[in-house]
């Protein structure tokens, strides 16, 4: 199953709620029929929380709308270039913004379930990492992956983990992006007061992403399942 994600930020004559609106009806009808398998899912981008438990030191968006108003996964049996293509027609002139990526998936766990739907409950981080320019893709992907064990143990609010590896961009031009992170909280509650288990938790998460993360941006969703994963 190929996997695309699309960013999009709606044109200056639209606005933001009604841009949101337009591509959630599109996800629901305007695509084409879905092959066997196919799946997609909206994610609505919102302003961050005003406390958030977490905030980088070179984080100067505080008050800013967010880059993107909408990001949208869509796995498929066609190629990710294909599919980001279908969004774009029926999208046309109603975006400012198309950033589009092919991306390998791994899911790093669902150790609890929440109602997922539309909307799902909770928070869903997204983020759109750029990893060290001097670190190969191999010495890359160690360090994720050994990242995803201390992820589990020290964000104990957190019930779903799934690391995007970005196999290429689809668009020009397109972000420097070399990995998508995705965490789902299960409630605000959860988000806010569990992000981390503890502030030496946090110290460890930040020791750990330096190694290997040069930064990036993170965007705070909510959820629209509109054809699940089988």
């Amino acid at each position: 199953m190929n996997k695309a994600m699309v960013f999009l930020r709606a044109a200056p004559t639209a606005a933001r709620d009604d841009f949101q609106q337009a591509v959630l009806a599109m996800a629901r009808t305007g695509l084409a029929a879905p092959l066997p398998g196919e799946a997609i899912t909206v994610n609505l981008v919102r302003m961050p929380p005003e406390h958030l438990p977490y905030r980088p030191p070179s984080d100067s968006s505080v008050g800013l709308t967010p880059e993107y108003d909408v990001i949208v996964e869509i796995w498929s049996p066609r190629s990710a270039l294909s599919v980001a293509s279908d969004v774009r027609k029926e999208l046309a002139d109603r975006v400012s913004v198309f950033h589009a990526f092919a991306v390998t998936e791994t899911l790093i766990y669902h150790r609890r379930d929440f109602p997922q739907g539309q909307p799902s409950t909770g928070v869903k981080l997204i983020g759109r990492l750029m990893f060290h320019a001097d670190m190969p893709d191999s010495a890359v992907g160690r360090s994720w992956a050994l990242h995803a064990g201390l992820a589990g143990r020290v964000h104990t609010g957190s019930a779903r983990y799934v690391q995007n590896w970005v196999d290429g961009a689809l668009t020009d031009p397109c972000p420097p992006t070399r990995g998508m992170p995705i965490m789902h909280f299960p409630t605000e509650r959860e988000f806010l007061e569990q992000f981390v288990d503890s502030p030496r938790g946090m110290q460890e998460i930040l020791q750990d992403t330096a190694h290997f993360v040069a930064g990036g941006p993170r965007f705070y969703t909510t959820e629209y399942i509109i054809r699940p994963l089988a």
